[in-house]
């Protein structure tokens, strides 16, 4: 009997799987084909032949036949990976350099604002080469060219996507649904230097120790300013 244990969640993947299916799905493949592909090389299977409606499958020395019905089912355990992630996921090496912490944790905030300002204007664009000054401001050292292939690029997009759910949860306050036209783009730099007097209390002289203050802190900080600002807006529309 074949038992086949899988991953429930993009959590539940170990670094290489995660690995295995960016890089699927950075050459653009159908989601059936990856979820396919990612449940047999995560069961350690190789398809030996096919005989009609059934697979013969290697595993070691051992070989399965299979109805290649039954395993299109069973991969169906992976339909997770056609979700998009709530929670910010790197490869923890790329380059033979070591990635920083997904939550930004140690990070400074000037970093964060650099890597939204190069997102920002990626999801704009879709101009491939601003994900390249991202990487390097996620990884200790800085990457070189070299070191960037479509799997790196895809997982910048991929952790981003998760990034953005996983702070608003975290920070609701701050990451609240913005005011204003529909369809009408905010604008980026006037938003971060609100944020940078948000912190400075307008004080100039104190930007650059803001700057180089923990991203959490200062995301925390906002976020507590961002709600004594509602709830004095609220109390102001009780009077009025």
């Amino acid at each position: 009997m074949l038992k086949i244990s899988t991953p429930k969640s993009w959590q539940e993947l170990k670094p290489a799987q995660l690995q295995y299916i960016l890089t699927l799905q950075a050459q653009g493949l159908p989601s059936a084909t990856i979820q396919v592909s990612a449940f047999l090389h995560f069961a350690g299977l190789k398809i030996y032949k096919t005989e009609g409606e059934c697979l013969r499958l290697r595993a070691g020395m051992k070989v399965y036949r299979v109805k290649a019905s039954d395993i299109a089912m069973a991969a169906m355990a992976l339909d997770f990976i056609t979700d998009p992630p709530t929670y910010p996921q790197l490869l923890q090496e790329l380059g033979g350099k070591q990635a920083k912490d997904a939550e930004l944790h140690g990070v400074p905030f000037a970093h964060y604002l650099q890597i939204e300002n190069y997102m920002q204007q990626y999801l704009r664009t879709k101009d491939a080469t601003l994900l390249t000054p991202v990487l390097a401001l996620l990884y200790e050292d800085n990457l070189q060219e070299e070191d960037i292939d479509d799997t790196a690029r895809y997982m910048v997009l991929h952790w981003y996507n998760g990034l953005k759910p996983f702070l608003a949860q975290t920070f609701p306050d701050l990451f609240r649904p913005a005011a204003g036209a529909e369809g009408e783009e905010p604008d980026l730099r006037e938003i971060m230097l609100a944020q940078i007097r948000a912190l400075t209390g307008g004080d100039v002289t104190k930007e650059e120790q803001v700057l180089n203050v923990d991203t959490w802190t200062a995301l925390a900080e906002l976020n507590a300013k961002a709600r004594e600002a509602k709830e004095v807006n609220k109390m102001y529309n009780k009077k009025n």
